[in-house]
């Protein structure tokens, strides 16, 4: 079988810069079905396009599956997984008003996307260095570059130019129900050069390939087709193949890869996104074999200064291929808007793109064969929230009493033996069937066995498990305003709080707290990147006194910008420190503390802690250990006695002040 390498030629630069001047609007949220009891599916926004205003009418795009994992490798080499992505963002829909238009929006941090209308493109994404809601919407404009199809002595050239009726004649011709939906499951890797060049981070990338197949599963809706990206793969540290030379080497090297190293994750469909300045073709792949496992793989090239769109459409294209699809014919394929997808110069062109009578007529018979029984496959993509109890899912819910997840699972779970797979329910002679404090005999573990370990030497207490039930008890700290860090601070909620800690935490090893003209500067903002609090659906400005117990206020010291999915950032110069503060792009719930505001305890004076959003006097703290539910613990000479009060002095001056 001899691949299809899809051809640039002269491809120069790939996005012209050629656009109208960038536009800073602020969306405006008009509705959304979300109630306490459901999550938002539907959603609607108000944004402004060269001084117009725009309806955007969405519903959630569900692409990710509830086991998504990503990959990476650090710089030993060593294999690392994470499933900590926002899911539940992604959305499609149109311009209302505008039937032929098509809006894909990722909504976690802001609203990044594209909006389409007939022949021309919007990008918006977050303006997030300001306060406010504040986006950039700019027109996108690609060079409208001729792309030859294949090299004029490839043996596929039969592929472009035989005559479309010869590849359904032979065959009779299978209309599929409209009601069938079909599942392309696609692990995508990402080689050294385009992670480097899209950014160098985990969650940047990630952020970038999920928006790209957000446009592909748009697109492909016309084909009740959707596209499951279920894996991503970053060769973050080196490339596992040479990805130089020619393509259908390049090709060939990657399925045998493939063929070794990803037996074990499931996906019908594996490609590797790489990048080069000014490739010669724009990807590699095998025609019609999307569930042959021994050709179920793509190369896919991502020139320099390639927008979104484009690429986009270009996996579409390749995609189109696995497919069954070929190249428009367009003195025989009809295209109800400007241009069709599987035409060759989809690729630099803006708008809607749908794909042709051509491309409709060879899906429905590639489809009624057999061999493709692998897009019948129903990925589990339910939400991450779901609240019913499904049994095999590896999470005790609702009325199960255990749940050692899957029939592939069940043989490696510790508690198989406790277990009823098909019931979640515990057999006979079982007291338990998960828990910390449940042994592998399916008995309680013994009085005083360690099942949670203190988290803060000073503030927390080991807990052990109580012989009468499988889950620890409920967790013991000291109890809060306790001294700790030799009488610098008080104890909170178990943990010990220092603002370079959470700094740390928060923004990364290289960040501390910032100066106290940072935190004057920012928390005298009264906006949501300083403030002390909300009062009324208005923030709370600081008053003077207040400045260090508001929004947590970190030192920057990168060059790269920070991200996070969910938050908003604004930087700060004062003096030679730069400052950094950030806010969630959705508030938290109304009485949730979040982790962009000082952590109560954290020294804020000489003799002075913050507590709720103020800088409060600390003289009163015990010397014993007194637990949260006022059992106590002596320390060294003093009583195990609550009663016994001290009054302790913190320091004059703070190392970060």
């Amino acid at each position: 079988m001899l691949p299809l390498l899809v051809l640039l030629g002269a491809w120069c630069a790939a996005r012209s810069f050629q656009q109208i001047p960038l536009q800073i609007i602020v969306p405006q949220k008009i509705w959304s079905n979300a109630t306490e009891d459901s999550k938002e599916q539907h959603v609607a926004y108000i944004i402004t396009v060269e001084g117009k205003p725009y309806t955007l009418q969405l519903q959630k795009q569900m692409f990710l599956p509830q086991d998504f994992m990503v990959y990476t490798y650090n710089k030993q080499g060593i294999f690392h997984s994470s499933s900590k992505v926002m899911m539940q963002c992604n959305y499609r829909g149109y311009v209302a008003g505008f039937p032929h238009s098509l809006v894909t929006l990722n909504t976690c941090s802001g609203l990044r996307g594209l909006l389409q209308f007939e022949n021309i493109s919007y990008g918006i994404e977050p303006l997030e260095s300001t306060a406010g809601f504040e986006h950039l919407i700019y027109q996108i404009k690609n060079e409208n570059v001729s792309v030859p199809l294949l090299e004029e002595n490839d043996t596929d050239i039969w592929y472009r130019y035989l005559p479309y009726k010869s590849h359904i004649s032979s065959e009779e011709k299978t209309v599929v129900p409209h009601a069938l939906s079909h599942y392309l499951e696609m692990h995508v890797i990402v080689d050294k050069a385009l992670y480097d060049h899209m950014g160098s981070e985990m969650a940047v990338v990630t952020q970038k390939i999920i928006q790209i197949i957000g446009l592909v599963n748009t697109m492909f809706t016309q084909l009740k087709m959707t596209v499951v990206l279920s894996s991503l793969e970053f060769w973050s540290d080196k490339n596992k193949i040479s990805t130089t030379g020619d393509a259908n080497d390049l090709l060939h090297r990657f399925l045998a890869w493939k063929q070794k190293f990803l037996v074990l994750r499931p996906h019908d469909m594996a490609y590797l996104l790489v990048y080069r300045n000014h490739p010669n073709y724009i990807g590699a792949t095998f025609p019609g074999k999307i569930c042959n496992k021994s050709y179920s793989a793509g190369i896919a090239m991502y020139p320099k200064a390639v927008t979104l769109e484009t690429f986009s459409v270009i996996m579409v294209q390749l995609l189109g291929l696995n497919l069954g699809l070929t190249y428009d014919d367009l003195n025989m394929c009809h295209c109800l808007r400007a241009t069709c997808i599987m035409n060759p110069e989809a690729v630099h062109s803006s708008g809607v793109k749908v794909f042709s009578s051509c491309s409709l007529n060879d899906f429905k018979h590639f489809i009624s064969k057999s061999g493709v029984e692998c897009l019948q496959n129903h990925p589990y993509m339910n939400p991450i929230y779901k609240e019913d109890a499904v049994c095999g899912d590896g999470f005790v819910e609702g009325d199960e009493e255990c749940d050692c997840g899957s029939k592939e699972e069940f043989s490696k779970c510790k508690f198989k033996n406790c277990c009823v797979m098909e019931t979640c329910k515990l057999k006979p002679a079982a007291k338990c069937g998960f828990g910390p404090c449940c042994t592998n005999s399916c008995q309680f573990q013994k009085r005083g066995k360690l099942c949670r370990p203190k988290a803060n030497e000073e503030c927390d207490f080991n807990d052990f498990c109580n012989g009468t039930s499988h889950e620890c008890v409920p967790d013991t700290f000291v109890r809060n305003g306790e001294s700790c860090r030799k009488n610098t601070a008080i104890c909170v909620n178990g943990i010990c709080p220092d603002i370079n800690d959470q700094c740390k935490a928060v923004f990364g090893s290289a960040s501390k707290g910032a100066s106290f003209a940072c935190f004057e500067e920012m928390n005298g903002r009264s906006d949501r990147f300083g403030n002390c609090g909300v009062k009324r659906d208005s923030f709370k400005p600081c008053s003077s006194d207040n400045f260090l117990c508001g929004k947590l206020i970190c030192t920057w010291p990168k060059r790269s910008l920070f991200y996070k999915r969910g938050i908003s950032v604004i930087y700060s110069r004062v003096n030679e420190d730069v400052c950094v503060s950030i806010a969630h792009s959705v508030p938290v719930r109304p009485g949730q503390r979040d982790f962009t505001f000082v952590n109560d305890g954290t020294p804020c004076g000489p003799n002075m802690v913050c507590s709720n959003f103020s800088c409060i006097e600390s003289r009163f703290l015990t010397e014993g250990s007194c637990n949260a539910t006022e059992k106590c613990h002596g320390r060294g000479g003093f009583p195990a006695g609550c009663s016994i009060l001290s009054a302790i002095l913190l320091p004059s001056s703070l190392p970060w002040l």
